[in-house]
């Protein structure tokens, strides 16, 4: 009886060596099989294709001529007439002849492929009849368009002095971010309009508007955003507002 108890047990244990060799080779079948490949999803950067700058005026339009007599002398130096009888300097202004539109005007031109260039005054002042074929930027100013500072961002040179009546290019001697903004017609709601406005031509910092004198300052992070905005609202009417925007800086 216990030769026989022996040899059951002996074969139980081959038994279960035989199942257990049978497991470990089917794991092995298993693991042997190759994995299906995991589509990998590829992302495409789709680039915008950049607009050439569009003409503001028709180029047949642009004339050269001197503003309408006021004096009896006219100076070149800075390009108004002087002498005769004293009038009134605001009510001798007129209303720009354009306005720049960032979103429909900007694009590019000659100048981007030159480093260092500078950006188009007339582009500023929404009249600029070359389009793509200008030789200046046609798009607001960032924080990286840096000018050496005897310049502004349209290239026309600083004085170590101001201008008599506050205009012009301004001075080398000192950063200027703020311009003065004046014969603001006052409502209720000037501040928003005034910030809606401006807030066009770069990031500003601060602004305050003197109710009781109807002007305003307006101060951008970027001395070139203000220098920009300056020539882009010289002689411009805001909203329904019956007096026009006389900008220094």
């Amino acid at each position: 009886m216990a030769e026989l108890e022996t040899n059951s047990d002996v074969a139980v244990a081959v038994a279960e060596d035989s199942n257990e060799q049978k497991q470990e080779n089917q794991l092995v079948a298993v693991n042997n099989e190759v994995a299906a490949p995991i589509e990998k999803k590829v992302k495409k950067i789709i680039r915008k294709k950049r607009r050439p700058a569009r003409p503001q005026i028709d180029p047949a339009l642009v004339k050269s001529e001197r503003p309408p007599q006021t004096g009896t002398v006219f100076n070149i130096w800075y390009n108004k007439w002087s002498g005769g009888d004293r009038e009134d300097k605001y009510l001798s202004q007129t209303h720009a002849k354009g306005r720049c539109n960032i979103a429909r005007d900007s694009g590019y031109t000659r100048a981007d492929s030159r480093p260092g260039s500078y950006f188009c005054l007339y582009f500023a002042r929404g009249i600029c009849p070359k389009g793509q074929d200008c030789d200046y930027l046609h798009r607001l100013p960032t924080i990286h368009d840096i000018f050496n500072p005897n310049v502004d961002c349209f290239g026309r040179d600083k004085f170590a002095d101001y201008r008599d009546d506050m205009g012009g290019v301004g001075s080398f001697n000192r950063q200027n971010r703020t311009i003065y903004v004046g014969r603001i017609h006052v409502t209720d709601d000037i501040e928003e309009i005034v910030a809606r406005h401006f807030a066009e031509w770069g990031q500003i910092e601060r602004i305050r508007v003197l109710n009781n004198r109807g002007v305003a300052f307006i101060t951008y992070t970027n001395e070139a955003n203000a220098q920009f905005a300056k020539e882009a609202m010289a002689h411009q009417y805001v909203s329904n507002a019956e007096a026009l925007f006389r900008t220094d800086s």
